[in-house]
């Protein structure tokens, strides 16, 4: 070992780290600079956000591109908080697969309020408790969040849909120390359960499966009680000491659940952006196609439609929508303005840019 050269190259290793912290507090001194130009708009603007670090991405081919997306995402992070620090709902406790989301599409420099369900979340954001909701929409095995659209619905005008972050989701089994053969009990939420149905009928086969409100929830339980054992996330598991028996129990390698986040509208979205609309049609044959003949028309390709009951008028429909586009620019502004007329109600949740961890972009 050439002690020398090893002790030169460490010192100027620590000039650049040093360097780099003193051009990070001039960033920070930016950020809060640009927060009194602001005056009172949003300050989190994820299409301006992921625009800068896919940018980066593209100028330093040489760097891998989620390690730098990654390193760049807890620099803005750090910078918005600055400005104002974000106070995030979203479902809980500590480790939740929501958790991991609000982290990988804000930073850790935030600010969390644990909720129990989608429509307490969007209840923090009308109460001023939150200033953002991180929310679980869809997932690729089990489908749809309805409690999300049920809220969404239900929820009064004034926050969007300001951003959609993908995340790939890994089960483990862990327990507070019981090995398998002793475990009597498995917990979890429902849909967690439901993604891994194959790999605990082959393990666990007799034992009973619980529901819980949260896989983080279900993590908890696991801690306190002997021989009861969680589905949930691996952060959830480590950050509560627990044993964990099996990593990846999921059926589906490939398994993800896209989120929203959700808060006052931003600037606008990114190239690639997606909107979300919600709308009702007369309850006659042919409404609903007609009601779509204007996207169809503009070719613009659409990626989601759900139906939801009405509470307050049984057997009557509101129909959620994404669509590709921005809502403010053609062709998607025409063909909105068109489809406008054709229903009872036609009203915009939000158009957003997506991040999605795992495939090394918007990272």
């Amino acid at each position: 070992m050439n002690e020398k050269k090893l002790c030169r190259l460490r010192a100027a290793v620590d000039e650049i780290d040093e360097a780099l912290a003193l051009l990070v507090e001039k960033r920070l001194d930016l950020a809060r600079s640009i927060g009194e130009a602001k005056g009172e708009a949003p300050v989190f603007d994820p299409g301006r956000e992921r625009s800068i670090i896919e940018s980066l991405q593209r100028r330093h081919p040489r760097i891998d591109p989620r390690g730098l997306g990654a390193i760049h995402r807890e620099i803005i992070s750090l910078c918005r908080a600055v400005q104002e620090r974000p106070r995030v709902a979203l479902m809980g406790p500590e480790g939740s697969f929501s958790q991991e989301a609000a982290h990988f599409g804000l930073g850790h420099s935030i600010e969390t309020l644990f909720v129990g369900d989608p429509r307490e979340a969007f209840a923090a954001l009308e109460r001023g408790e939150a200033t953002l909701a991180v929310v679980p929409i869809e997932n690729t095995v089990e489908g749809v969040v309805y409690s999300t659209l049920d809220a969404f619905a239900k929820a009064p005008s004034g926050h969007v849909i300001v951003s959609e972050v993908q995340l790939p989701i890994r089960h483990v089994l862990a327990t507070g120390g019981s090995p398998l053969e002793e475990i009597v009990e498995v917990r979890s939420h429902p849909q967690a359960l439901a993604q891994c149905r194959l790999w605990l009928d082959a393990h666990l086969p007799a034992v009973p499966r619980k529901p819980s409100a949260t896989t983080s929830g279900a993590a908890e339980e696991a801690a306190a009680g002997r021989g009861v054992a969680a589905v949930c996330s691996e952060a959830a598991a480590k950050a509560r000491g627990l044993t964990i028996l099996h990593l990846a129990i999921q059926d589906q390698p490939h398994n993800r659940t896209r989120f929203w986040v959700i808060g006052p509208a931003a600037e606008a979205p990114a190239e690639g952006a997606k909107t979300s609309l919600l709308f009702n049609v007369a309850h006659r044959p042919g409404a609903l196609l007609r009601a779509l003949d204007p996207l169809r028309e503009a070719r613009l390709n659409l990626t989601f439609i759900q139906s939801r009951p009405l509470p307050e008028d049984p057997f009557e429909y509101v129909f959620f929508l994404d669509v590709e586009g921005d809502a403010a620019r053609e062709p998607l502004a025409g063909a909105l303005k068109e489809m406008k007329d054709l229903c009872f109600r036609l009203k915009i949740l939000g158009s957003y840019p997506i991040v999605r961890k795992g495939d090394g972009k918007s990272v």
